[in-house]
């Protein structure tokens, strides 16, 4: 049902530059040094001798509101790793949930499974190196970002299986105030297991309600990249404007709306196109224009007065066509832009 739904917001435009995301550490910004072995990156038995192992951690709205937080987007998930290892799988999902507490079930623990980040069968990486580790903290993007409003409890979602046995990642734990439920031997559809209050250390970023910005756009010798934006909120029943800046006077350009940021056509993305320009999103819809002289266009993005489209998400770039790009076909593109609707 989601796509066609997403598919009548495919008439879009515009822009206004990002606030600063506030971080938020739960329960506090102190890292282990030097670095510890917590779960899941490591599990003394079973996640050292290469079982598959799933947590889950739980934060509650009782803290986040300690922490002066409104309605925004988050859009990182933060966790202290130390050194670097290959890990397989490394499975990231996150989100709000309404439960007071978490149970065997995974999916009523935290409603949207969604995966957020797949790093399966790649090196992860922290502070410091391998034989000397040091942890720092390392964020990692969220492919759907999400709406949270004060009420909303988090929940962090982890799969992980070490690829090498005795290879691992270090991290900081904090004891009697993260709760969490495991299963030390996981398997596609076993439920949680174990539960306890000592979990791993996490930080969250959160955002305006704004675009969510992403990647980087490539230039061409004779002019900048294009710079995207929206003015207005993605929220169910309005327009939102989806803009670009520093486009060529009277030129050529096309934006591009999809339904991914980590596939398309079968392929992974980003797509390289070479000289440093990437293809951000999936190409399921373009929306061509003649640029008009003022350096600056903009397309209305009507959102349907559809609460099925809450939890959505929508990517768009914009791309400009310039026979000096570097890329191997003649347009340049600005980076990435994420649209969640609540």
């Amino acid at each position: 049902m989601m796509k066609p739904l997403l598919a009548t917001l495919l008439i879009s435009l515009a822009a206004t530059p990002i606030c600063a995301q506030q971080v938020v550490h739960y329960p506090d910004d102190v890292l282990a040094n030097p670095s510890v072995y917590g779960f899941p990156f490591y599990t003394p038995g079973s996640g050292s001798s290469g079982t598959t192992v799933r947590v889950q951690f739980y934060c509650p709205d009782s803290f986040l509101v300690s922490e002066g937080l409104t309605a925004g987007y988050v859009t990182h998930v933060g966790l202290s790793v130390a050194g670097a290892a290959p890990y397989d799988p490394f499975v990231l999902r996150a989100g709000k949930t309404s439960v007071a507490s978490l149970g065997s079930d995974w999916a009523v623990n935290l409603p949207d499974q969604r995966v957020q980040l797949d790093l399966s069968g790649t090196t992860v990486v922290g502070g410091g190196t391998p034989q000397a580790p040091v942890n720092e903290w390392v964020d990692f993007p969220l492919a759907f970002p999400f709406y949270y409003t004060p009420g909303d409890h988090l929940v962090v979602d982890l799969t992980t299986k070490l690829a090498q046995p005795g290879a691992l990642c270090g991290t900081t734990g904090g004891g009697g105030f993260v709760e969490r439920a495991y299963n030390f031997t996981y398997t596609p559809g076993a439920p949680a297991t174990s539960f306890n209050s000592n979990g791993l250390k996490v930080r969250f970023q959160f955002a305006p309600l704004e675009m969510v910005e992403f990647g980087t756009g490539c230039a061409s010798p004779n002019n900048v990249a294009p710079d995207l934006g929206a003015i207005g909120t993605p929220q169910i029943g309005t327009t939102t404007i989806v803009t670009a800046d520093n486009v060529a006077a009277n030129g050529l350009g096309v934006f591009v709306f999809g339904y991914s940021k980590t596939d398309y056509l079968g392929g992974a993305l980003p797509l390289g196109l070479g000289g440093g320009c990437e293809l951000l999103v999936s190409a399921d819809l373009l929306q061509p224009l003649v640029l008009p002289a003022s350096g600056s266009t903009a397309w209305p993005l009507s959102i349907p007065n559809n609460t099925a489209l809450q939890g959505a998400v929508l990517y768009t770039q914009f791309a400009q066509f310039d026979v000096n790009s570097p890329a191997t076909f003649p347009y340049v593109l600005s980076e990435g832009g994420i649209l969640p609707i609540y």
